[in-house]
């Protein structure tokens, strides 16, 4: 949590490097937690660490991340909205599609609108 919360706030600062150096620190530790159920700590690192990349105009980086989050739980409809955006943002218009669909699929039932 120090992590997350330290990245975030240099991301605040302008520090978007620090950000995602940071964010990628938290996401290796919170790989190392071991596994458990529920989980000690539920909040989804890479999640957060691909929208900072997104932002910073490194969509391909942001790509690999949500894949990486996705072979994890594969119908995550966050990661799956996050790479669609990626692959938009590289061009990649039928790769995108696609994830734009699976995340249809996975976000049919719920009551929020990303």
């Amino acid at each position: 949590a120090h992590k997350v919360l330290a990245a975030q706030v240099a991301g605040l600062a302008g520090g978007r490097d620090r950000q995602i150096a940071g964010l990628e620190e938290a996401v290796a530790a919170q790989d190392e937690l071991d596994y458990m159920e529920p989980p000690y700590w539920y909040y989804p690192v890479r999640q957060t660490l691909g929208r900072a990349l997104l932002d910073a105009g490194r969509a391909g980086e942001a790509e690999v991340v949500y894949r990486q989050d996705l072979e994890r739980v594969p119908r995550n409809g966050w990661s799956l909205h996050g790479l669609a955006r990626s692959l938009e943002a590289q061009g990649k218009t039928a790769e995108a599609a696609e994830a734009t669909a699976r995340f249809d699929e996975a976000w049919a039932r719920a009551d929020y609108e990303i």
